[in-house]
């Protein structure tokens, strides 16, 4: 009886853990497969007071995408909302996202405007929540466009979000009226105005596939399960934003330009310096950091700007080094713009445009700073030797025609010797080498204005 009853727990326990074992081997599978497709929840939203489809977004939306490819994610779900922002990377994001080898979902959050409607009808499936908005993407690229957009451009966007909505198996004609506002439905917009939706009128319509308040109703609606993985812009990709919006570009090439040049009119390294290379570095690191381009941009533009400072500071005259560094700069800020144009002519006519910028901003510096008091203050840190420090602080009308010498680089101010004394003179904005022997020019109050001697002008 003992042995009996050992065996039938030998048998008993044998049976239960091939049970255990059977169990295993049927819900492991299931466990690995569910825990290797996980949902990534993506948000494009606004950036306070910079928009949220700017190149820096298409570079978030770009990671999110192959972050989903990578964890063999099940779907990717972009909780979007956005009061628009560039047609360019509008597209970009466009293709990107209806092309995506993963299932993408678009909840609209409280708002799709503008080039948010493109964004989430390119998604295949629309959520909306019960406060939400969609519409009014009608191209706009001035306040004058605003009362009358180029029609040329409306009608390729017209085109562009008809074949998106036949492509994902919508009505295009509300998203048409979205875009132009010659589109009638009756009963629903008339002609001279844009479409927007709110959540019912646009689930009556078709142009949505459900509405949701939250993130586990979206998903209950689309019959979605598994864990979520939330992916957030980090914080190279929001400065990219930042540094690449329309606004902000001019003023960075403004502060990079005039301080470096700033800095090379002046002795030692200062604030001018430190702000026109934090300026230059964010201008083409922008672009960088948005995935648009490479260093070698920068490294061009930095070669133009030394080339320029041997001119100005080391050779004479103004011949081959000078205007290669100007084509350098010139080069370099094409293909730093090229990346967010999408035709040569486009891009050449902003870079020249900012050329002339520039252009204008060196003349006055170049020009107008050394008759300011405040420029000689900053511009005047190079002191003769310790043996003339004397100064004449009297009128100084008598030196009118007087000859003397740079005992200093004038870059443009400096100091010279005059009649055996040392004076804080000027030059008419030229650079005069040490040594140089000098004419005073003219006499305005307390400042003296010298030019190079003609016989020893190169």
């Amino acid at each position: 009886m003992a042995i009996k009853g050992m065996s039938k727990r030998k048998i008993l326990s044998k049976t239960f853990w091939q049970a255990v074992l059977g169990i295993s081997l049927f819900l492991f599978p299931t466990f690995f497969a569910f825990a290797a497709q996980p949902i990534l929840w993506v948000p494009l939203k606004d950036v306070p007071n910079v928009g949220a489809v700017e190149w820096g977004l298409a570079s978030f939306v770009k990671r999110a995408l192959q972050e989903a490819q990578k964890q063999d994610a099940q779907a990717v779900v972009f909780e979007i909302d956005t009061f628009g922002g560039r047609v360019d990377a509008m597209l970009f994001i466009s293709d990107l996202v209806f092309r995506a080898p993963v299932k993408t979902v678009a909840f609209v959050n409280p708002r799709a405007w503008s080039a948010g409607v493109f964004l989430a009808l390119s998604c295949e499936k629309i959520v909306m929540a019960p406060d939400g908005s969609m519409g009014a993407s009608e191209p706009r690229g001035s306040q004058e466009e605003a009362a009358k957009p180029d029609p040329k451009t409306v009608s390729a966007l017209r085109a562009q979000i008809e074949a998106l909505a036949q492509a994902r198996g919508r009505d295009p004609l509300p998203f048409a009226a979205m875009v132009d506002r010659e589109v009638v439905i009756e009963g629903v917009k008339e002609r001279g105005t844009l479409l927007t939706l709110p959540a019912k009128k646009a689930l009556e319509l078709g142009a949505i596939d459900g509405i949701a308040q939250t993130q586990k109703e979206v998903l209950a609606q689309l019959g979605l399960e598994g864990p979520i993985v939330s992916l957030s812009p980090s914080w190279s990709e929001t400065l990219a934003r930042i540094v690449t919006h329309p606004a902000i570009v001019p003023l960075l090439l403004f502060l990079a330009f005039g301080g470096i040049f700033l800095e090379i009119m002046t002795p030692g390294f200062g604030v001018p310096g430190i702000l026109g290379l934090t300026s230059l570095f964010l201008f083409f690191g922008g672009r960088y950091l948005a995935g648009l381009s490479g260093w070698e941009p920068l490294l061009l533009f930095l070669a133009g700007i030394v080339l320029l400072a041997l001119e100005l500071l080391v050779i004479p005259g103004f011949g081959v080094t000078g205007v290669t560094g100007i084509g350098a700069l010139i080069v370099s800020l094409y293909l730093t713009l090229r990346t967010t144009q999408f035709s040569f002519i486009a891009a050449l006519s902003e870079t020249l445009l900012y050329v002339a910028i520039l252009g204008a901003i060196f003349l006055a510096l170049f020009f107008l700073l050394p008759q300011n008091p405040i420029w000689k203050k900053i511009g005047l840190w190079e002191r003769s030797p310790a043996r003339e420090k004397e100064r004449v602080s009297s009128s100084y009308e008598h030196l009118l025609g007087k000859e003397g010498v740079a005992k200093t680089v004038l870059r443009p101010a400096g100091v010279a010797e005059i009649e055996g004394r040392s004076y804080d003179v000027v030059s008419r904005g030229e650079f005069i080498e040490k040594g140089a022997e000098v004419t005073v020019d003219a006499v305005q109050g307390n400042t003296i204005i010298v030019r190079r001697r003609k016989e020893d002008k190169p």
